[in-house]
């Protein structure tokens, strides 16, 4: 198993309670979220079914969306496209060979460690054999290497656009 693979696979385990968590239940401990969007492309076209992560610098909880046919995202923390904490996030995305999502848990979970490291790699896939090697450069799929960034804010429109170079 390489060890991009790894790490997926052990974000993913750890972001799994977190998911089931996300819907129903109670508010209580819950910070206030506001809506996020907009628009990943590449080489001058929309970016389809990417995941977008926005990896917090400030303690919130981690937002998570994916891309449509047109490229565009919206956020989500707790469900629901509800969109993001506000504060400064490092924008992560990835997008496997193949077509296939960024896979279950990572595209849906919400994590709340500040001080974690987001490298969900461009390697992991929905299937056992899935390629190693992601449609999105390297560099954009971990947290400490992104050179994309985004501040979330109560009174604003909050619209991020992206544009991921080659």
């Amino acid at each position: 198993m390489d060890l991009r693979r790894a790490k997926f696979l052990m974000l993913a385990a750890l972001l799994l309670p977190v998911v089931t968590g996300c819907s129903g239940g109670t508010s209580e401990g819950r910070v206030k979220v506001y809506p996020v969007s907009g628009k990943v492309t590449m080489g001058g076209g929309p970016l389809v079914n990417a995941t977008v992560a926005f990896a917090p610098h400030d303690g919130q909880p981690t937002a998570v969306g994916r891309t449509d046919v047109n490229g565009e995202y919206h956020l989500s923390t707790y469900g629901g496209d509800d969109g993001a904490a506000a504060g400064s996030y490092s924008v992560v995305i990835t997008k496997p060979l193949g077509g296939g999502g960024g896979g279950g848990a990572a595209a849906e979970a919400h994590g709340t460690d500040p001080t974690a490291s987001y490298d969900v790699g461009g390697g992991h896939g929905a299937g056992g054999g899935a390629s190693t090697a992601g449609a999105v450069p390297e560099r954009y799929s971990n947290s400490n290497e992104t050179p994309l960034s985004a501040t979330v804010t109560a009174d604003g429109e909050n619209r991020f656009d992206f544009e991921i170079e080659l």
